[in-house]
């Protein structure tokens, strides 16, 4: 089993051995694997650099107004939720997928049943749902907070994968408590390690003393509904391993450049026949329209480039059929 990543952290010089042994991702191919204290870090400094250099001015300052301290404290939360978003994994019903790296949290006294002792109770606690229920313990245990105010926060952990969950669902997690924490000698090791991680994401992205502050906040929905949306898409760019591979040595700030001068592929709606389109960037594949269809080509890499010809009449993506029909000519 190839090792998940030893580079220097923030979040590694707090973390005792049992929390590093926590894992987050897992290729079965490769067999390499990611750390949760790792994919918080990363997921964490994307969201810094898209809060710096992608998202609109008009998100941030909406977001900016729901808080005292405006900018500065949206950009922390913006970064803590992303570096936390993910603390579900932290549980027994998503350790026990992967015999290997359970056995090495088992090892380290979080202690589990396997996969199919678990059984189909596990869909009980999908780990965004679980995410949200320790969120929302932590925030009540270690920093004082109403229950009726952690929801408002804690949903963009519970709803990072698309769907925000509901109260039957997290109701029934709290019946199924074996799904969070082992019971017996193990369950205060589990709690430890689950406190530990998120006391470590606190300090790391400094908003320790900014919480009591955000316990009297009311964030309005669609800030709600924002900043779960910039912790979707901060979490899909770190869990890229073509981005941030799994097992490598390198610095914080060294991963985060890596992958930000990097390669990327998006697929996205547009006003054309086929009702979408792709963007590349660095990428040896390219869009090609064929006949109205939008292609993505790999070029013969020994092939000469060609000068592509000026283009006249309508844009590409649509077929000679439609542009008679909208342009009057194809």
């Amino acid at each position: 089993m190839r090792d998940g990543g030893n580079a220097r952290s923030g979040l590694l010089c707090r973390l005792g051995e049992p929390a590093r042994s926590v894992w987050a991702k897992h290729d079965h191919d490769t067999d390499g694997w990611l750390p949760l204290w790792r994919h918080m870090e990363d997921s964490a400094a994307v969201a810094g650099l898209l809060w710096d250099r992608w998202l609109p001015v008009g998100v941030r300052k909406l977001i900016a107004e729901a808080l005292a301290q405006g900018e500065p404290d949206a950009r922390a939360l913006a970064v803590w939720l992303a570096g936390v978003h993910d603390i579900g994994k932290a549980t027994p019903a998503f350790a026990c997928q992967v015999d290997q790296l359970a056995d090495a949290m088992r090892d380290q006294g979080l202690e589990m049943r396997s996969r199919r002792a678990l059984g189909p109770d596990r869909r009980i606690a999908p780990h965004g749902l679980a995410g949200q229920v320790l969120l929302g313990e932590w925030l009540e245990e270690r920093h004082g907070w109403a229950s009726a105010r952690t929801g408002q926060f804690t949903v963009a952990v519970g709803g990072h994968h698309g769907v925000p969950p509901e109260h039957g669902q997290i109701k029934a997690l709290y019946e199924h408590e074996e799904l969070l924490r082992t019971p017996g000698v193990s369950s205060g090791v589990w709690r430890a390690v689950q406190t530990e991680l998120l006391d470590a994401c606190a300090e790391r992205f400094d908003v320790v003393e900014r919480l009591s502050e955000w316990r009297r906040v009311r964030l309005p929905q669609p800030v709600q509904v924002l900043l779960t949306a910039l912790v979707i898409v901060s979490d899909w760019i770190a869990s890229n391993p073509d981005l941030f591979p799994y097992g490598a040595s390198r610095t914080d700030q060294e991963r985060l450049t890596s992958a930000w001068q990097g390669r990327a592929l998006l697929a996205h709606t547009t006003n054309n026949e086929q009702g979408f389109t792709f963007r590349t960037h660095d990428q040896c594949w390219h869009p090609t329209d064929h006949e109205g269809v939008t292609l993505i080509h790999r070029p013969d890499r020994n092939a000469p480039t060609a000068t592509p010809a000026p283009r006249n009449g309508p844009p590409p993506g649509w077929s000679r059929a439609s542009k008679r029909r909208r342009f009057g000519r194809g």
